[in-house]
């Protein structure tokens, strides 16, 4: 029994370390990186244009007219690959006939498809 007092009076004998002061709080990460993308579409007949994706959830964005003909609009996107159509006067779902690249929509045609890179 002795043996077991004289363990603890060496351990509260012992000189304690200094704490270092705890690091500052890392930022909080930033939220994940975008690129802002542009639409544009040629249809100087059109009444409107929209652009509607797996990026927005396939509920078309309206693109802005200028006074040529051409609509555009800018999204941001976070790095990956989208598939979208631009939906024209509200009711005609196309491929973007400027991009090439395409997927099988589901429903016997093709959706068009953006690589962004951030």
């Amino acid at each position: 029994m002795a043996l077991k007092k004289e363990t603890k009076a060496k351990v509260a004998a012992k000189p304690v370390k200094a704490v270092k002061a705890a690091a500052p709080a890392k930022k909080p990460a930033s939220k994940s990186k975008t690129a802002e993308v542009e639409f544009k579409v040629f249809a100087p007949n059109s009444d409107s244009v929209a652009v509607a994706g797996d990026f927005n959830s396939w509920k078309p964005l309206a693109l802005k007219k200028d006074k040529t003909g051409n609509w555009s609009g800018k999204i941001k996107l976070g790095e990956g690959t989208y598939q979208y159509k631009l939906v024209f006067n509200g009711q005609y779902w196309e491929t973007d006939k400027s991009n090439p690249e395409r997927a099988p929509d589901g429903h016997g045609g093709e959706n068009s498809i953006f690589r962004a890179k951030v």
